[in-house]
C-alpha cells in the first residue's frame, strides 16, 4: 500500500491539536475556570484516547493526570481516583520515562486521596504498588515518587495504629535515600525521620 505524501502532515496536525488542547486546559485552570478545564481534558481523551502515536499517547496521559489532579483539588475525590485508575489501566505497561512518571504520580496521588477518604488499607496497598513498580528506578522523578509513596505509607500505617510497621517504612526511606543530594529527596528523608521520632 502506497503512503500518501500528506500522511505525515495529518499526524503532525493531530499532535499540534492535542498539544493546543492540553495547553488550553492548563490556561483555563490558571484562570480558575475548572469546569471548562476538565471539559478540555475530556476532549483530549475523547479525540485521541485510541491513538497509537507516542506523542498523542503522552498528551492523553497528561490530560488524564491533570484532570485527576484538578478533581482532587475540587474535593471530587472519588472521581479523581477513578481518573487515576483509568490512566494506570491505559498506560501502566508503558516503558517510556515520561509515561512512567505519569503512572507513578497518578498512583501516589491516588494513595493520598484514598487516605483522605479514610481508606487507609487501600492507600497502603497503592503505596506498595508504587514501590513494586518503580522501586529500582534511577530517574530522579521516579525516585521522588517512591520516596513520597513510602512516607505516605508510613503515615497511613500510623493512622491504622500499626506504628512498628510505620517506623520500618520510615527506615526504608532513610536507607534508600539518606545519601541523596536532590532537595526533594532530602525533604522526604527529613519528613520520615520526623515521623519516625514521633511514632
Amino acid at each position: 500500500m502506497t503512503q500518501s505524501p500528506n500522511d505525515g502532515n495529518v499526524s503532525d496536525l493531530r499532535e499540534q491539536v492535542a498539544k493546543a488542547l492540553a495547553y488550553k486546559g492548563m490556561m483555563l485552570g490558571r484562570l480558575g475556570r475548572s469546569a471548562e478545564e476538565i471539559a478540555v481534558y475530556d476532549q483530549v481523551v475523547d479525540r485521541f484516547g485510541d491513538a497509537t502515536e507516542p506523542e498523542l499517547r503522552r498528551q492523553v496521559a497528561t490530560a488524564l493526570f491533570s484532570k485527576g489532579a484538578r478533581l482532587g483539588q475540587l474535593g471530587r475525590t472519588e472521581e479523581a481516583i477513578a481518573v487515576y485508575d483509568e490512566l494506570v489501566e491505559s498506560f501502566g505497561d508503558e516503558t517510556e520515562p515520561a509515561m512512567r512518571e505519569q503512572v507513578a504520580k497518578s498512583l501516589v496521588n491516588k494513595s493520598y486521596r484514598l487516605g483522605q477518604l479514610g481508606r487507609h488499607e487501600e492507600a497502603v496497598a497503592v503505596c506498595d504498588e508504587v514501590v513494586e513498580r518503580f522501586g529500582t528506578a534511577t530517574e530522579p522523578v521516579l525516585r521522588g515518587q517512591v520516596a513520597l509513596a513510602l512516607v505516605n505509607e508510613g503515615v497511613r500505617l500510623g493512622q491504622l495504629g500499626r506504628n512498628e510497621e510505620a517506623i520500618a517504612v520510615y527506615d526504608q526511606v532513610v536507607t534508600r535515600f539518606g545519601d541523596a543530594t536532590e532537595p526533594a529527596l532530602r525533604d522526604q528523608v527529613a519528613t520520615a525521620l520526623s515521623h519516625a521520632a514521633a511514632s
